[in-house]
């Protein structure tokens, strides 16, 4: 139960409102007393505030913030510690999970659009890969969707799990399988000193198949099941789910989805480039052509979809236009809820960063 109130004071901000809550945390909604600019304010609970492996990883995720700084990637502003509290303030933004745009979009949604939302999600993920961040819990639930002047903008949420790729792991966290079950990478499984960017990659790899085909690549399955399905079974194709999906955006899936870090994309931007000839005139080759066609890097462009177009066009034009997008303009963030979605889904309710999942 939220322990704070409508009116209440911590630090230099006044609560207005409630945001979400987590296995550990509650985030809220408030304003600078001096101002009226909202910010999200995520509270460690009360009674774990003296817990010292709490409270560790409070700091460092904390910490990993403090490195970000991109447009795609949610905003960290201060830490507040006072007697009985420890919270950390960020950016808001009154927006929606991935999960919760696709739900209301439904079939709006084209490859076109799928792909410069999924370029935002890159770009962000490569800014915390060149910090030395891996974020090991990326999920639909951790990417929100909000509209800038008409444009579409994803922005990435809660490094509650995440970690430095450089620093050596404690007994502890190797003991632990740690992330969701649903969107979980193949090393994860079988050895967590092996994650690393790629295993970011894999997971984006698992929403853009939910995004492209309504369905998760493993569905309906004991948790156990599905993480022993990730780790070794190959996934149904993309177009046997969804026939109308195009064979460029198939094989960008497929290769994301590789069971060994290796054969995935070398980098966030590799696969951005990838997405992008996917989105230009070269979806029309032949499906055999396309996996030599995505080894190849090319120039990152900046472009975007508009919410008008996305609503408008049911599947892209031959010839696109690409605009460079304004990444400095004023963007309003929203921070982790920590919510869990949708409760019947075991896979869901087993997602939380603070819920582990033990290697026997």
């Amino acid at each position: 139960m939220a322990t704070l109130r409508y009116g209440d004071r911590i630090g230099p901000y006044v609560i207005n409102g409630f945001a979400g809550t987590g296995a550990t945390s509650y985030v809220y909604r408030a304003r600078r007393i001096d101002n009226f600019d909202s910010v999200a304010i995520k509270v460690l609970h009360p009674h774990l505030v003296a817990d010292p492996i709490n409270r560790l990883k409070f700091y460092r995720e904390a910490r990993v913030m403090m490195r970000m700084n991109h447009p795609n990637v949610v905003r960290f502003n201060e830490i507040l510690e006072s007697e009985g509290s420890l919270a950390f303030v960020m950016e808001f933004v009154d927006g929606f999970t991935l999960e919760e745009w696709r739900e209301h979009h439904g079939e709006e949604i084209d490859e076109m659009t799928l792909a410069c939302v999924f370029v935002d999600i890159l770009r962000g993920l490569a800014s915390a890969h060149r910090q030395g961040v891996v974020h090991r819990d990326l999920k639909p639930a951790n990417v929100l969707i909000t509209h800038v002047e008409g444009r579409y903008v994803a922005k990435i949420i809660d490094f509650g799990v995440a970690r430095f790729v450089a620093e050596p792991m404690t007994d502890h966290e190797r003991s632990k399988i740690v992330g969701t079950a649903a969107y979980i990478s193949p090393e994860e499984v079988c050895d967590p000193e092996l994650v690393c960017a790629a295993s970011d990659l894999y997971s984006i790899g698992v929403m853009l198949y939910e995004a492209a085909c309504g369905k998760r690549p493993f569905d309906n399955m004991a948790v156990q099941d599905l993480m022993q399905a990730h780790a070794a079974v190959d996934p149904q194709r993309p177009s046997h789910v969804n026939p109308s999906l195009s064979p460029a955006m198939e094989s960008v899936i497929m290769r994301t989805l590789s069971k060994t870090p290796d054969a995935r994309f070398a980098s966030a931007p590799e696969m951005i480039n990838a997405l992008e000839l996917a989105i230009q005139g070269a979806m029309a080759a032949p499906a055999e052509t396309w996996e030599a066609v995505i080894e190849e890097p090319v120039a990152t462009t900046q472009w975007h979809r508009t919410v008008t177009q996305a609503h408008t066009q049911p599947s892209p034009p031959p010839v696109l236009s690409f605009l460079r997008r304004c990444i400095d303009a004023a963007f309003v963030m929203l921070a982790s809820t920590g919510r869990t979605g949708n409760a019947s889904d075991p896979h869901f309710l087993n997602r939380h960063h603070d819920i582990n999942f033990p290697l026997s």
